[in-house]
């Protein structure tokens, strides 16, 4: 049977996002009723464009994040950046790390990635040039080793994934 773990952005930076966009429509409001009618016009114009992207990139996309642990293996989908299969023949290892302390997890470089405000999601490279993985909305993650790459995965119930994993590796 196969459960699937969501991946979502923190709701306090989906707050600080709605917070940001009400403060341009108030500017915006009073661009217009004090006749300062281009200033509303060249906010809407910047700040509209801005705002749908900021929203697509803050909520839409770690929103379809997700991990599927199957019997058959995982199944990671976390685009547009990141996405795999995990069958189970392939993991070599699986153990706890931290982004933050771990130094062998430290990001040296970014080949498609998404970081902001706690969420991670993409492809990068760690120490020693090795590729990894990461899906996650918090420091500590399941590392699950295979002989191409790591993968970093850190769902919002990083209990019950790790339990779901350790239930279905062989």
């Amino acid at each position: 049977m196969a459960t699937t773990y969501k991946v979502p952005m923190h709701t306090f930076i989906l707050a600080l996002f709605l917070i940001a966009v009400t403060a341009v429509a108030a500017a915006v409001a009073w661009s217009f009723n004090s006749g300062l009618t281009w200033t509303g016009i060249c906010l809407i114009a910047v700040a509209g464009p801005l705002s749908i992207f900021y929203w697509y990139m803050l909520y839409i996309t770690p929103k379809r994040a997700s991990i599927t642990v199957a019997d058959e293996g995982i199944l990671l989908a976390a685009p547009p950046f990141a996405s795999a299969v995990i069958p189970w023949a392939s993991v070599e290892k699986i153990f706890d790390a931290n982004l933050n302390t771990d130094e062998a997890f430290k990001i040296t470089k970014a080949k498609k990635h998404m970081s902001f405000g706690g969420y991670k999601s993409g492809v990068v490279l760690i120490k020693d040039d090795k590729e990894a993985v990461v899906v996650s909305n918090r420091p500590d993650v399941v590392c699950i080793q295979t002989a191409e790459r790591f993968y970093l995965l850190g769902p919002s119930d990083l209990e019950g994934f790790r339990e779901a994993v350790t239930n279905a590796a062989p």
